[in-house]
């Protein structure tokens, strides 16, 4: 499983707590662009809506590591998803196959 995407949505995050909007936003912007299915656009929608609620300030008191995990989780399952989606090759690699 290719976990780039991950790692890019957690960088955005990075930079809206470091206060570095601009590079969050290039960053979102190049989620959108190289998603590659429906699952990885749904994934940078997510990550950008988490990043969107740091940037707002909006005050979730007790449950905003919670919803900020949860979104994480969530951009981890539609990552296994697109994955668990694509066809398999023919025979099974090897000396005969």
């Amino acid at each position: 499983m290719d976990y780039t995407f991950l790692f890019l949505v957690i960088l955005m995050l990075f930079a809206v707590k470091s206060g570095v909007e601009y590079i969050a936003v290039g960053i979102f912007v190049l989620l959108l662009f190289t998603s590659k299915s429906k699952y990885l656009l749904a994934a940078a929608v997510v990550g950008g809506g988490i990043a969107l609620l740091w940037y707002s300030g909006v005050n979730l008191g007790d449950y905003g590591m919670i919803v900020t995990v949860g979104g994480l989780f969530l951009v981890l399952l539609l990552i296994a998803k697109k994955e668990s989606d694509q066809p398999q090759g023919y025979g099974g690699g090897g000396m005969f196959g």
